[in-house]
């Protein structure tokens, strides 16, 4: 009962009092408006864009590349966004400090040009995972102009950490392809060296030939050495015997070289065909090594970008604040 006695007294009060409070709300609602009058016109211009795939600097196939970047790549770029390179870029472009009047001498005007500027310039991630850049401004050609330029020097800073990157990986294969060309050229010098020292130029065919000459040899000097020993027996004409014991002679010594030839191949062969082998796969890792540096060269000198703009910032026809309605609404009530 007292609690409705209350409430009663309470409306009373306001209907006696009404014309005092409805004087007080219009009162209010005239000076919010005529405020609000005063404040600015800001306007918003935004560019919307995705992460670019970082294999499209990359030497890949087309049917193995990707166009569109991952998480991880869309993350980088919207850390990029907020960082205070970029920041420090828009202040120099724009020359912040004269267009929003703080003096860059005073004490904290860095730190009032930062507080101004966070709340002019905003980054956010869509639920379609691209990147909504946005500037307010009260020029809307200069708000478009600076949401353009924010959005270019995130490609440009993000491009630059690739770019470093392909740098680093290129330099690192130079350095290998010029070790390999070093090494291969030890193993040729090493490999002529052996092959003279043992008057080795073909394992392949040099075996085979020798194989079947000293087979060949073997049996010229058994046939000579026979025919000699026959006509010696016979008492046969001396001038044929000495004929054939020279060419005996000269076939011994065919078959002495022969047989010393035959040693120093053995002798040579193991480490040649080590180091033929040797040679080969350094060739082919030099080979596959000089490839890929081509065409890192080529990635790294093609004019790929680092984003997808889907949207260019555009001049603003509509201010994006004060919504003046709504503070003389909300002042009244």
């Amino acid at each position: 009962m007292n609690q409705n006695e209350s409430l009663l007294d309470i409306f009373v009060l306001l209907y006696k009092k009404r014309r005092r409070i409805l004087i007080a709300s219009f009162l209010v609602a005239f000076i919010t408006a005529a405020v609000s009058l005063l404040l600015p016109n800001y306007y918003e211009a935004s560019t919307l864009f995705y992460a670019a795939s970082p294999d499209l600097a990359q030497p890949v196939s087309i049917d193995d590349r990707k166009i569109y970047g991952s998480d991880s790549d869309l993350d980088r770029l919207f850390s990029i966004a907020q960082s205070n390179e970029l920041k420090s870029y828009l202040i120099s472009e724009f020359d912040l400090y004269d267009h929003y009047e703080i003096d860059s001498t005073s004490k904290k005007g860095k730190e009032k040009l930062l507080l101004k500027l966070g709340k002019l310039y905003n980054t956010k991630k869509t639920r379609y995972d691209a990147i909504d850049l946005a500037v307010e401004d009260t020029d809307p050609a200069f708000a478009a102009d600076m949401a353009n330029q924010a959005r270019a020097r995130v490609n440009d800073l993000a491009m630059k950490l690739i770019r470093n990157s392909q740098k680093a990986v290129i330099a690192g294969l130079k350095k290998s392809v010029a070790d390999k060309t070093t090494y291969l050229k030890f193993l040729n010098d090493s490999l002529y060296n052996l092959r003279k020292r043992h008057n080795i130029f073909n394992t392949a065919s040099q075996g085979e030939a020798y194989g079947t000459s000293i087979v060949s040899l073997e049996g010229k000097v058994q046939n000579l050495s026979s025919q000699v020993s026959l006509l010696k027996k016979l008492d046969g004409p001396v001038d044929s015997i000495n004929v054939l014991a020279a060419k005996l002679a000269g076939t011994r010594n065919q078959l002495k070289t022969l047989k010393q030839n035959i040693k120093d191949y053995n002798e040579g062969y193991p480490s040649i065909i080590s180091i033929e082998q040797e040679r080969k796969e350094f060739n082919n890792q030099l080979l596959y090594d000089k490839e890929r540096l081509s065409k890192l060269e080529s990635a790294y000198s093609s004019d790929i970008e680092a984003v997808h703009v889907i949207q260019q910032a555009e001049v603003p026809v509509i201010k994006s604040r004060p919504k003046r309605s709504f503070l003389v609404i909300g002042a009244a009530f």
